[in-house]
This record gives C-alpha cells, sequence and structure tokens, in this order.
C-alpha cells in the first residue's frame, strides 16, 4: 500500500505520527486526509494489541500504516507485518552492517529470515487469491522497510545504508540528529546534515523522507526529492486544537467580564 503510493503518486506522500489507540482518534486521522500514519511504539506506550486495532482502523481507511519498532531486535516487528501494516520504520540505524542485519528479519527467506504466516490477516486469514506464494510476494515486495538516519554515524555511512539489501526507503530524523551531533534542534548543521541526506538518497535512487513544520520547510524538502514527508502528530494536533478552543473562550468571556466591569 505504501510501497504503491511511492510508486504512484503524482506529489509526494503525507503522513503524520500517531500515538493514541484510541479508535475514535484513529477514525477522524483516518478521515483527515493524510495518505499514511506512521504507528509510533518507540515513543508510545502502545501494546501490539493496539498497534493491531490501529493497522486494522487506518488501513480500512485507506491510509497506509507503518509502524516505528522500538528497537533492532527480533521482537514484534514480523506481528506487526502479519496484522497488515504496510511497512517498518527502523530507528537509529547507524550503518550499513546494522540496516542489512535488521531489514534481514523482514524478507522471507532466501533473503531473509521472516517466518511463515500466512494464516494470519495479511494473508486474508489463509483466504489470499494465489495463495502462500501471493502472501510471501507481498511480504518481499509490497511491504517497506525504512532505516531511520537518526545519528552523525548514520549520516556518514549512507551510502552504504541506501545499499543495504532490504532498504526501502529511508527517513531522516532531524530531532535526534541534533542530539547526535550535540548542537541544537533547527541549527544550521542539521539541517546541512539533513539537505546531504536528502541529496545523497536521491542520487541513489532510494525513497526518502523528513520531518516537515513550516511551509517553507515543506517546499524545501520536496523540491529537493523528498518523496514522503511527514506533518505533526496526533497528540500535537489535539493539544494545539485543544488550547485554541479554550484560549477563544476565555478570551471572549474575559471581555464580556471586563464589559460587564466597567458598566
Amino acid at each position: 500500500m505504501f510501497q504503491k503510493l511511492l510508486k504512484s503518486a503524482q506529489r509526494p506522500v503525507i503522513g503524520t505520527f500517531v500515538k493514541l489507540p484510541a479508535l475514535e482518534v484513529a477514525e477522524i486521522i483516518g478521515a483527515a486526509g493524510f495518505d499514511f500514519v506512521v504507528i509510533d511504539t518507540e515513543h508510545a506506550l502502545l501494546s501490539v494489541r493496539d498497534v493491531y486495532a490501529m493497522i486494522v482502523v487506518y488501513s480500512r481507511a485507506g491510509v497506509a500504516p507503518l509502524v516505528r519498532i522500538t528497537d533492532h531486535g527480533y521482537g514484534d516487528g514480523q506481528r506487526y507485518l502479519d496484522a497488515g501494516a504496510a511497512g517498518i520504520l527502523v530507528p537509529h540505524v547507524s550503518n550499513a552492517q546494522q540496516a542489512a542485519s535488521t531489514m534481514n528479519q523482514f524478507l522471507f527467506p532466501p533473503a531473509g529470515t521472516r517466518g511463515m504466516g500466512f494464516a494470519a490477516r495479511a494473508g486474508e486469514w489463509g483466504s489470499i487469491e494465489g495463495g502462500a506464494a501471493e502472501y510471501v510476494r507481498r511480504g518481499q515486495e509490497d511491504v517497506a522497510r525504512i532505516a531511520m538516519v537518526e545519528e552523525q554515524e548514520s549520516v556518514d555511512d549512507l551510502e552504504g545504508i541506501l545499499a543495504a539489501p532490504g532498504v526501502d526507503a529511508v527517513f531522516i530524523g532531524p530531532g535526534d540528529l541534533s542530539l547526535s551531533m550535540g548542537v541544537p534542534g533547527g541549527s544550521q548543521p542539521v539541517r546541512d546534515a539533513v539537505t546531504h541526506s536528502i541529496k545523497t538518497a536521491v542520487k541513489a535512487g532510494v525513497p526518502v523522507g523528513t520531518v516537515v513544520t513550516a511551509e517553507a520547510d515543506i517546499r524545501l524538502r520536496i523540491e529537493q526529492g523528498c518523496s514522503f514527508i511527514m506533518v505533526g502528530n496526533d497528540t500535537g494536533m489535539i493539544n494545539r486544537a485543544a488550547r485554541q478552543t479554550i484560549a477563544q473562550a476565555k478570551a471572549v468571556t474575559e471581555e464580556i467580564a471586563a464589559g460587564t466591569v466597567s458598566a
């Protein structure tokens, strides 16, 4: 689903991080018009069951559900894929060796070590047209395996990461990158590192994405060649909406109160 979006979209595809397991929130975000979401198990307290439910709701809404896993270990990533996740984001991929060994878990043999889960949701409960062969084909070709570039070391070895077996795309994380570089977020060295990484990926022909905020940054990163971008997250959207709503209500009540007192 996400891979097809990248290949067929006439513009960069747009997504957001989601951290809340409430299905009502998932339905609201799912209906808002995003192309994809990244379910964030690295920084949100989500259970496997939470992630499973979110994958179902977002996919039913026509929004490609990716999952950011917690680490490089042989953990829940395969379960998310068998639940129907459109792809996996692997955090803190420092070098080419790490990229290859981690992505190996999400490829079926002989390319990797992912196990057969044909009877799961990704195999349409064992009834997928084309049988087990189609389940394996989708797992190899349609699933997006995305390496997150979030450290100076990964920027330095980016060409190796891009060439690692199983890496379908890279995502540049400026927040953790700034921590790794020891400079403030949004500072010029970080922006230059992101620009360098995007240009390196584009030159290698590998889809690349990053986080963007202001309209100028959205324009810049798209012009540089990003094929997918991330804007905000569900908690941030709710936070801003709540603050704007109460600020507006307070402003009106204080204006009325001031008028009453003066009268």
